[in-house]
C-alpha cells in the first residue's frame, strides 16, 4: 500500500478554485483498479490516494489524475468562465 498526494489547486488552474470540479476529479478515481482509498480535502485543495503499487504504477496514477483534471477544467481553464452560484 502506497499513498500519493496531489495539489488540486495546481491541477485545476484559474483565478478561482472550483470545488465542484475538484470533487468530480476525486470521484473519478473511485472505480480505478488498484486504487484502495481516496481522501479529498476540497477546502484545502488536496487529493490523497492510497493505492496498490503492484496493481497501479505511480506514473500511471499521476497521468490519470492529470487527465481527469484536464477533462474537468478544459484546456482554456474552466474557472475563468464560471458563473457565480452555478456550482
Amino acid at each position: 500500500m502506497t499513498t500519493r498526494s496531489f495539489d488540486l489547486t495546481r491541477l485545476l488552474p484559474g483565478p478561482r478554485y472550483c470545488a465542484g470540479c475538484a470533487g468530480r476529479v476525486c470521484r473519478g478515481l473511485d472505480d480505478v483498479p488498484g486504487v484502495l482509498e481516496t481522501r479529498c480535502d476540497l477546502e484545502g485543495g488536496t487529493l490523497t490516494v492510497t493505492y496498490d503499487p503492484e496493481s497501479l504504477e505511480e506514473r500511471s496514477l499521476e497521468e490519470l489524475v492529470e487527465r481527469l483534471a484536464l477533462d474537468e477544467a478544459g484546456v482554456v481553464g474552466h474557472a475563468v468562465y464560471r458563473l457565480e452560484g452555478l456550482d
